[in-house]
């Protein structure tokens, strides 16, 4: 049990269960009268993990085995997934600030409420995060055996589906999570970029 409990004091001190943050996009760009765009690129990046590639077995003089070691080594992947984002001229914007400018209020409403949505459930997951550490911990203390267990169990599995709902908030968030589909945003830029066209001609005569 004090092995449990050390794990977990551990894991919330060093990050490994740290709390996932839900930050809104930047927001504050403004109309310039440059078109906007619908841009696809490729998101790439890389993770580091600990494999095991080997064991060493260590034997007395008569052949019995005394200890083995498992012998790790760090890799190295690349991963890599296709994105968009809008743009106005060069300056990337986020959603929010695309559907802003070009008037689409539909696509606004739905993309304001996903962010919403992303800091309830980031925040959900932080209580209970906090709350099945407190059990976990306070279970330790139990003198009943089975009171100690549920109390422990459950809140180990608290604090580690608090994290994945904190995780999936924090991830509404995301710039690159969007509440409606590209060909929304594809449809939105070409009727502001048409209007700026009607707007120049106007103003040419």
């Amino acid at each position: 049990m004090r092995i449990g409990l050390l794990i977990l004091v551990t894991s919330l001190t060093t990050g490994c269960f740290a709390f996932p943050d839900a930050r809104s996009p930047k927001n504050g760009a403004v109309a310039t009268g440059e078109p906007v765009a619908v841009v696809d690129d490729v998101k790439v990046w890389t993770t580091t993990s600990k494999e095991k590639v080997g064991e060493t077995v260590y034997k007395d003089s008569s052949g019995q085995t005394l200890a083995t070691a498992d012998t790790y080594q760090e890799k190295t992947r690349v991963h890599s997934m296709k994105i968009w984002y809008p743009v106005q001229g060069t300056e990337q914007l986020s959603d929010e600030e695309f559907f802003r400018i070009t008037g689409d209020q539909k696509a606004l409403d739905e993309t304001l409420a996903m962010r919403e949505d992303g800091k309830t459930w980031n925040k959900r997951g932080k209580i209970t995060m906090i709350g099945g550490a407190v059990a976990f911990i306070g279970g330790y203390f139990v003198p009943n055996a089975i009171g100690r267990s549920v109390l422990m169990i459950g809140g180990g599995l608290a604090v580690s589906g608090g994290w994945y709902m904190s995780y999936w908030g924090a991830k509404q968030m995301d710039p690159e999570h969007h509440a409606v589909d590209r060909s929304i945003a594809e449809r939105a830029a070409r009727s502001y970029n048409q209007q700026l066209v009607g707007v120049s001609a106007t103003k040419s005569f």
